[in-house]
């Protein structure tokens, strides 16, 4: 599903250009679990966000389902995000004057698909263990439970890749389980699942290990 080829990242440092990334290359098939390790500034969520397409490469070809989307204008990356990619954010994202429910219906609004969005929003809440704070704000539920919230948001159009950017972070060690739970359930439904943690708890349990470090990539077994 994702092929990733000769992909490097630079960002203006001055009057020199700073590679980010490198020459990246890597392959992930449908249905993966991917953990994406390294220190802090590394480059993990530059790689992570070049994956979802939130921003593009300055080189090389990343195909996602035999589609370059680092040849995509920026209007047909944002369609191509909305449809294919769910995206959750280690700082959540909710919006705070919108209800969870109200929060997860969003990102349908937007696809434009409003057929019984509603009812699919309360799906996945239910799905979430959501169900009896659907017309809570933000503000008035745990960390747990706003994280749960964005993992619903990002399940809202159904799409067939979840980008995950430190998804456990601020989160205490038994919801953290739950999450990684939450991804092995997605993973065994047939969606990639990619995530960027510290957490070497879960190393021994994704089926894809990617190390950034230095501007360079490399996988172990």
């Amino acid at each position: 599903m994702i092929e990733v080829k000769n992909v490097s990242k630079q960002f203006p440092n001055g009057e020199h250009q700073e590679y980010v990334l490198k020459d990246v290359q890597f392959e992930a098939k449908r249905g993966e679990l991917v953990g994406i390790f390294g220190k802090s500034g590394s480059g993990k969520s530059t790689l992570l966000n070049i994956l979802a397409g939130i921003e593009p490469a300055t080189s090389g070809t990343v195909k996602i389902d035999g589609k370059d989307i680092a040849g995509f204008s920026n209007r047909a990356l944002t369609k191509w995000r909305g449809k294919n990619v769910g995206i959750v954010f280690q700082s959540f994202h909710l919006i705070p004057t919108l209800t969870l429910i109200e929060n997860v219906m969003l990102p349908m609004e937007f696809a434009g698909n409003r057929k019984r969005k509603r009812q699919r929003a309360s799906e996945l809440l239910e799905q979430m263990g959501l169900g009896m704070q659907a017309n809570k704000f933000p503000g008035s539920v745990s960390g747990g439970e706003r994280q749960r919230t964005a993992f619903a948001r990002a399940l809202a159009n159904d799409p067939p890749m979840i980008a995950a950017d430190e998804p456990t972070g601020n989160l205490d060690s038994q919801t953290s389980k739950d999450i990684f739970n939450l991804f092995q359930e997605l993973a065994d439904s047939g969606k990639t699942v990619l995530f960027v943690t510290h957490d070497l708890d879960f190393y021994e349990k994704v089926t894809r290990r990617l190390h950034v470090q230095d501007g360079s990539v490399y996988e172990t077994p």
